[in-house]
């Protein structure tokens, strides 16, 4: 009841202050955003604040994508289309106030729904101590440490998961994808018939090795305003079930058509979505406007990540060739031994 209360007094004041007020008009509008600030977080400090930037942030990112239309599915409901989120982002800064406009009720919702989210988020500095908790080896020359990891608590684990997580045990994965692709996955989970990489069948992707992941990870922009840098890159780390739905390294596997069909070392397949759960999430940020890569830089990180996939589909196409009359004729004939 208070609050509805202070909702209304500001109001109040503002159409007063607006009808009354002897001050210039742009000069009244200014005063008058001070009277429709938004509504203040629960939690004030330099944390919340962090946790709220990095949401707005992979959020600019899914509405500045081709694929909008999907990344920020379901809707809010205070808007009707990304445009409504895109004009939100135009009109706040940080902390979100009121910049320009006396129509509060939509950015009252906008900042309310964030706020809402944010709050389930806990953003820390990344130091040795969270690199024990998530088994991160910082001696390895290929581990990029990030700058910040971003925690999601009180979360709902679902029953199946804890069933499962006491019968089979779980491991730590990591998962690379790009930044536009996170604010979906914080909401609806990781869905494996998204993933386009099939070669060793279908379902989601991870690595027990962070450089490995990484090297899949591809950076974003961050919201304008952001006080975290101009670009992001982000790297998730899941709770694996280890049951037999879940394909671990050098594990042959089923129907795939070749005959070396050994999943990679330090790779998962997660075919059923309910056997993963992502809990935290890798930061790496620039400061600078450069595109940010991952350590080692593009064609080493190409390798790092994609020879392994390349070396199975050469010995393949071998396969293929080899079993080629004609091919194995001009090869004899190139070689000198037909």
């Amino acid at each position: 009841m208070g609050v509805v209360v202070e909702e209304f007094l500001s109001i109040h004041l503002f159409a007063h202050y607006m009808l009354t007020t002897t001050v210039p008009g742009h000069e009244r509008l200014h005063v008058a955003v001070g009277l429709c600030k938004m509504p203040q977080s629960s939690q004030s400090d330099g944390t919340s604040q962090k946790a709220i930037d990095f949401l707005l942030s992979v959020l600019y990112a899914s509405i500045s994508s081709y694929k909008h239309a999907t990344l920020v599915r379901p809707l809010p409901a205070f808007v009707e289309s990304t445009e409504g989120i895109a004009n939100c982002f135009s009109r706040i800064t940080f902390p979100p106030l009121l910049q320009n406009h006396t129509d509060c009720d939509q950015l009252n919702s906008f900042v309310n729904w964030i706020e809402e989210q944010s709050d389930q988020l806990d953003v820390r500095q990344f130091d040795t101590a969270v690199a024990r908790e998530l088994g991160i080896n910082l001696n390895s020359r290929n581990t990029n440490p990030p700058n910040f990891v971003v925690t999601l608590r009180n979360q709902e684990i679902s029953e199946n998961f804890q069933n499962l997580s006491a019968s089979y045990g779980t491991s730590i994965g990591f998962h690379g994808t790009h930044t536009e692709n996170v604010f979906s996955i914080l909401r609806n989970g990781l869905v494996g018939h998204l993933n386009k990489r099939s070669l060793f069948g279908a379902g989601t992707y991870l690595s027990t090795d962070l450089s490995i992941a990484l090297s899949f990870s591809q950076a974003g922009k961050t919201w304008p305003q952001s006080n975290l840098g101009h670009n992001m890159l982000c790297v998730l780390v899941c709770e694996v079930i280890k049951s037999a739905e879940v394909k671990q390294g050098q594990e042959k596997l089923s129907g795939i058509s070749m005959k070396t069909n050994l999943l990679p070392h330090n790779y998962f397949v997660v075919k059923n979505n309910e056997h993963v759960r992502v809990t935290h999430v890798l930061i790496y940020l620039s400061k600078h406007r450069t595109k940010l890569r991952a350590n080692g830089g593009i064609l080493l990180n190409f390798f790092r990540g994609y020879g392994v996939l390349l070396f199975y589909s050469f010995i393949l196409m071998l396969i293929c060739l080899n079993s080629n009359n004609s091919f194995r004729r001009w090869m004899l004939n190139l070689l000198g031994l037909s």
